[in-house]
């Protein structure tokens, strides 16, 4: 009697977690509701290039670019080549001076200090002359760089060595788009010669832009630097822009490190966009937006042999598409407001946290049935364990959301079969009511996951959902466990006997090796840098998005419900229950996969609950087609046998 009032007291306690949980992801929806908007900046190379294959000036094409509605440029720092290129400067090895002095008046006067393996830089101009002795001076330090005289700067490097270190934005340059109405994103790259003693240096010479994004495949300052990169960030007020699904060393501690100051970007990369159509790179643009709340798209032009036109109006074209997609979409250009600041206190982070320790405790009573003393202690230990780890905000939140997304699709399915009454033999109504209790107990699960990461660290990206892999295969685990253990009317003690006196077949065998590979596809699916997606999927998708504007998640659909309706008929149908486990394991793909969809944090709550009932919706309908064709043949085969 006792024990069922304790767990009386846990269910309604597990009402009110869920009720904090449901006032967090609201804060989380009107957030949302607020920061529709994303900033379009336009690479300026390619943007050059396109102009000179057509002989246009550039401020031309570029005021046609702002006529669309499009104002920020990347722009790659200057090297010397490029100052050179632009008349900055003119730049030299001693050796070459000295051998062609003639025509290098402005070093005539100081030929006799002229070294031969050192690099001389002429910079008549003021501005620029300080830019790069100071570039110069934090990238080599200062014994390596002086002037000669007024306007000429001695390096002590060779020349060679020069030519891909980047030297801030030129000063031309930004005066020269500036006046066209075009405010400049920095492309900043890394290089071995920036370390903890002089990256904020060459921070603040960039504070004046608000937003920072890295190119080539290391942060700047990666390994040692990044510490010291993001407190630069920090206090110069630079948004670190992340470009997603690209990788890059470094990325991972950065986003943690800023604190919610970055910016969620996504790019085409130059090798991929060769193989895309222009609708096709339209539709990742806008999915990116709509669907992962991308704040910044950086867009690269198309540029020949690619396409089969003029590159300036075919670029304009696409630009002019992309605005009226994003229109379409109710998407504002321009991103002026910010994402609202949501944090969480750790009262929020205990309370819906003791929903996941009470679900944690009903997941070990449907294995062992737990006794009165055991409940008691297990009850003590969540508590004090939340109240220890409270302080700690950001490692409790992981632990719980993980727990969430583990014990709750377990115990959805392992509670919701335990309801099965085989006694009244195969009834659809009680399968039907096995997958809707199955999903009520998920949606609890996710409503625990979605609101204890309700956070503006999440939804910008700095932080993001701990275990990914762990968190698809550990319920299969466990439900797999489950059913393999407790199946028939033996204990688990007769059960592991009897299970380690089966004799394995070869078609077993054959069986095992083909669920471990389907399992391995399954976890490797699941990242963005694991296995590609083959074309005929693309079509697929791309068609289930077309007519259901969110794509459902296939396995889901095709794999998860109609295991789990199979797994349902089966225990109701038939006596034999060996391969019980097996399919109420894959069946369970369906509630990891759904709350694997709330995860993200970064896609909108409103993409979440659509891509959800889309799914939800199709795998009813697939399920039922199973159950219907199931319940014939497993009735066939009884009678046959």
């Amino acid at each position: 009697m006792l024990k069922k009032i304790i767990f009386g007291i846990l269910k309604i306690s597990l009402i009110v977690s869920v009720l904090v949980g449901c006032y967090s992801i609201l804060g989380r929806y009107w957030s949302e509701q607020e920061t529709r908007s994303v900033r379009v900046v336009i690479d300026l190379n390619d943007l050059k290039k396109a102009a000179a294959f057509e002989k246009i000036p550039l401020d031309k094409v570029l005021k046609q670019v702002k006529k669309i509605g499009f104002f920020e440029l990347g722009v790659f720092e200057e090297t010397l080549p490029d100052a050179n290129a632009q008349g900055e400067i003119y730049y030299a090895k001693g050796g070459s001076i000295k051998k062609l002095a003639a025509f290098s008046p402005v070093f005539t006067d100081r030929l006799k200090e002229i070294k031969p393996d050192r690099t001389y830089i002429f910079a008549p101009f003021k501005e620029s002359r300080k830019r790069l002795y100071e570039e110069l001076n934090w990238a080599l330090g200062q014994k390596a760089v002086r002037f000669l005289g007024e306007e000429v700067i001695e390096v002590d490097e060779a020349e060679e060595e020069l030519r891909m270190l980047g030297l801030g934005i030129s000063e031309l340059q930004r005066n020269y788009l500036g006046k066209l109405g075009f405010k400049i994103v920095p492309r900043v790259w890394n290089d071995p010669r920036y370390h903890l003693g002089n990256i904020e240096s060459k921070i603040s010479a960039l504070k004046n832009y608000k937003t920072i994004i890295f190119d080539g495949e290391e942060i700047l300052g990666y390994p040692e630097g990044i510490t010291s990169l993001a407190e630069a960030l920090k206090k110069f007020r630079i948004g670190y822009g992340f470009v997603e699904i690209v990788k890059q060393d470094g990325d991972v501690q950065l986003k943690r490190l800023m604190e919610g100051r970055v910016v969620r970007v996504h790019s085409v990369p130059k090798d991929e966009l060769k193989k895309l159509e222009k609708a096709e790179v339209l539709g990742r643009y806008l999915r990116a937006v709509r669907e992962r709340q991308v704040k910044l798209l950086y867009v690269r032009p198309f540029l020949p042999p690619q396409i089969d036109a003029l590159p300036v109006e075919f670029n304009l074209r696409f630009f002019s598409d992309l605005k009226n997609k994003l229109a379409g979409a109710k998407i504002t250009i321009g991103g002026s407001k910010e994402l609202a600041p949501l944090n969480m206190t750790k009262w929020q982070i205990v309370m819906i946290g003791w929903g996941v320790v009470v679900g944690a405790i009903l997941l070990l009573n449907a294995f062992i049935l737990l006794p009165l003393w055991a409940l008691a202690i297990l009850i003590l230990a969540g508590a004090n364990l939340l109240l220890f780890l409270a302080p700690e905000i950001v490692l409790l939140q992981k632990i719980l959301a993980f727990g969430a997304a583990v014990i709750f699709p377990s115990l959805a399915v392992i509670s919701s079969a335990k309801r099965l009454d085989r006694q009244r033999g195969f009834v659809f109504l009680q399968v039907l009511l096995f997958f809707f209790r199955t999903m009520v107990i998920t949606a609890l699960g996710i409503i625990f996951l979605a609101g204890l990461l309700a956070d503006s660290k999440y939804m910008s990206g700095s932080m993001v959902f701990p275990a990914v892999k762990a968190a698809l295969v550990l319920p299969m685990m466990i439900v797999a466990a489950y059913f393999l253990f407790k199946g028939g009317d033996l204990n688990l003690w007769q059960r592991g006997k009897e299970l380690l006196r089966t004799q394995i077949s070869v078609a077993h065998l054959l069986v095992g090796f083909i669920l471990l590979a389907a399992l391995g596809v399954f976890i490797a699916r699941s990242g963005n840098f694991s296995l590609p997606v083959p074309g005929a999927e693309k079509i697929f998708r791309n068609w289930l998005e077309m007519v259901l504007f969110v794509r459902p998640r296939t396995k889901e659909f095709l794999v998860g419900y109609p295991f789990l309706f199979l797994a349902a008929v089966y225990y109701l149908k038939t006596k034999d229950w060996n391969w019980l486990w097996v399919l109420m394991a894959i069946g369970t793909i369906a509630p990891v996969s759904v709350t694997n969809t709330f995860s993200h944090i970064h896609t909108p709550l409103a993409i979440s609950i659509i891509r959800t009932a889309n799914g939800l919706v199709l795998g009813l309908i697939f399920g039922i087609i199973v159950a219907v064709i199931a319940g014939r043949w497993f009735k066939t085969s009884k009678e046959g046998g």
